[in-house]
């Protein structure tokens, strides 16, 4: 058995391509391809719009974090300052040393008030009101 060769009046090139698409049928795909590109960058925008508060949140949170380290570099610079040996040592660079004798002052008008002589520092009213 041997082939019989085709005429072509009897095949049609058609039936071998499937028919191409015509623009209508391509034009419902391209137009869900745009809805759906336009909702994602919708959706980023809405994100950006509606969440500022984030934004500032995160830009507080980078300045609470500076002054933290502010404060602690504050409060070293305090302990520094506040250690009794350099506050001794400038004492005596600048002239001052502790008093070989205690001179006590008399206020006049204070010793009426039956008050501990130690305790009466305490309340400044009392020296303040006592005096004429």
């Amino acid at each position: 058995m041997t082939a019989q060769p085709v005429s072509a009046d009897s095949f049609e090139l058609a039936e071998l391509v499937p028919p191409a698409r015509t623009r209508a049928q391509l034009r419902p795909w391209g137009l869900f391809a745009v809805v759906v590109i336009i909702a994602f960058f919708a959706l980023i925008l809405s994100r950006v719009w509606l969440d500022p508060s984030g934004f500032l949140l995160d830009d507080l949170e980078q300045e609470i974090a500076a002054e933290e380290a502010r404060l602690r570099d504050l409060k070293v610079e305090v302990a520094r300052l506040q250690d009794p040996d350099r506050i001794t040592a400038v004492a005596i660079d600048i002239g001052l040393v502790y008093p070989q004798e205690r001179i006590e002052i008399e206020v006049p008008g204070i010793e009426g008030e039956q008050l501990d002589p130690e305790f009466r520092w305490a309340q400044p009213k009392v020296v303040l009101t006592a005096q004429p």
